[in-house]
């Protein structure tokens, strides 16, 4: 169906989405062929089966198949509404990232900015919080609804 390039931890990989169907897919990934359970579509947390080794009809069959370790997940799944999760509002990449974890943030406050549709658009805060957890560099590409920061919100007190 599609061809990809991948640049994961430094090592390139070529990936051909073979089928598509809802929740499946199956992808070949370097000659290995793996069925995947898609959990949403993007770039979101999948799981793999075990793989398949997909070799040239002329090719004789290996004593042992080379299986390459499997990539960390991409990104987790987002977060159920009313959770501290910021998502991508749109598919695009990251441009450039404001805040540090262990920082506060205040409603509002720009905490990336992501280029999509050759525009900058900034990702705020929706409260007042801490950043507890920050799941996406500068140049990563993300999809719709992919998490990209966790949000502490503060201790609530009483007068």
């Amino acid at each position: 169906m599609s061809e990809h390039v991948m640049n994961i931890g430094g090592k390139e990989y070529r990936a051909e989405i073979k089928e598509l169907s809802s929740g499946r897919a199956k992808v070949v990934v370097n000659s290995i062929e793996y069925d995947v359970d898609l959990i949403s579509i993007g770039r979101k947390a999948i799981t793999i089966e075990a793989p398949r080794v997909i070799l040239p009809p002329s090719s004789p069959a290996p004593a042992q198949a080379y299986v390459p370790a499997t990539p960390a997940l991409i990104r987790p799944a987002p977060m159920a509404a009313g959770q501290n999760g910021v998502t991508a509002p749109m598919p695009g990449s990251i441009f450039q990232m404001r805040v540090k974890e262990g920082e506060s943030v205040q409603a509002g406050q720009v905490l990336l900015v992501m280029e999509a549709m050759k525009m900058e658009n900034p990702v705020n805060a929706p409260f007042n919080g801490t950043v507890s957890r920050i799941l996406v560099r500068e140049g990563d590409n993300v999809g719709e609804g992919d998490l990209l920061v966790e949000l502490a919100r503060p201790e609530m007190t009483t007068l």
